[in-house]
């Protein structure tokens, strides 16, 4: 299964096979900003310093072997018990492959997060890939067993136990109304501002925010954050999305920055951007790092950014299981 821009473009982008191929291998419709400078604390969600090891060890793909061999997302029958374990390192010809997957994960604990932090601990029991048709394939399938006295709760992501340690992403939804309109207009006034904003289609039309989380608890704040801006053409409606990360240090947004950017444009149906789902740090790392993933019900993959002191970059992107 090829790319629809090329294979190691902004997290390896996959939608339905339709009229939307054509707009976001257009020039402008897949483009990555990776490397902005930025002084990052090394303060831990706690205030304390976190001392920071000389490099982290990194497989092939570019994941950091101290996150565990593994990550799991919540895409299977509704996501509370059960989801897609996706193997740092397999190839798109292996994606369904479970050998060596009970010995990768010890004693089978993993630890669940959502966006806000932590929200639970459960044991892993890993099964076959499902079958899937001709010129198909699919992650195999994580179910979970909830330890004693939790209760099913929304996650976002899983990884083996003791690994990582969230950072608190709060959504603009929660702050006051009048915070939230206004981290929104700094939000469109910084997607408006980006250089590459090269398409007729969509050039002067406005941003607005779908969705947008602010760190909370480093020295150096980040946001994340998603906009739209749509042609509403009844009978052939687009859509441009854009995903930013904003370096957000200080209280004067005139001095915030995108540090990295994603956009993609085509029919709003059928249209599939990055989606973050978790920041977090290696346990005893400073470094910051971001867990996007894309799933459109066809292909599904994710990948990770991290931060140091030299800026944002793409640290591994994984193989995408899906259909041709």
């Amino acid at each position: 299964m090829s790319p629809v821009c090329s294979a190691r473009s902004a997290f390896r982008k996959r939608v339905r096979p339709l009229v939307a191929v054509a707009l976001l291998c257009a020039p402008v419709a897949c483009e990555r900003q990776s490397v902005v400078p930025n002084a990052d604390s090394a303060a831990s969600t706690a205030g304390s310093a976190i001392p920071d090891r000389a490099a982290p060890a990194v497989s092939g793909s570019g994941w950091d072997v101290a996150s565990g061999p593994f990550v799991l997302l919540p895409t299977v029958d509704g996501g509370l018990l059960a989801g897609s374990l996706l193997r740092a390192d397999a190839t798109e010809l292996t994606v369904g492959d479970t050998v060596g997957v009970g010995v990768e994960s010890a004693d089978g604990r993993v630890e669940l997060f959502s966006r806000s932090g932590l929200v639970g601990t459960a044991r892993l029991t890993v099964e076959a890939a499902p079958r899937m048709g001709e010129g198909c394939t699919a992650w195999p399938v994580a179910r979970l067993a909830l330890d004693q006295g939790q209760a099913p709760v929304p996650w976002t992501a899983a990884f083996v136990m003791g690994r990582v340690t969230a950072i608190p992403l709060d959504s603009i939804e929660g702050l006051a109304p009048r915070d939230s309109a206004r981290l929104a207009s700094d939000l469109t006034r910084l997607a408006s501002g980006l250089r590459d904003d090269t398409s007729s289609t969509f050039r002067g039309l406005p941003f607005v925010v779908v969705r947008a989380w602010r760190s909370r608890g480093l020295d150096s704040a980040f946001v994340i954050a998603t906009l739209a801006r749509r042609v509403n053409q009844e009978d052939d409606p687009k859509e441009e999305r854009l995903v930013i990360v904003v370096d957000a240090i200080g209280n004067d947004a005139k001095r915030w920055t995108v540090a990295w950017h994603e956009r993609a444009a085509g029919h709003e149906e059928e249209l599939v951007v990055a989606e973050p789902l978790l920041a977090f740090r290696n346990i005893g790392v400073a470094e910051v790092r971001l867990l996007f993933g894309r799933d459109d019900g066809v292909a599904l993959g994710a990948a990770v950014l991290s931060r140091s002191s030299t800026g944002w970059r793409v640290l591994w992107e994984s193989a995408v299981a899906g259909c041709n």
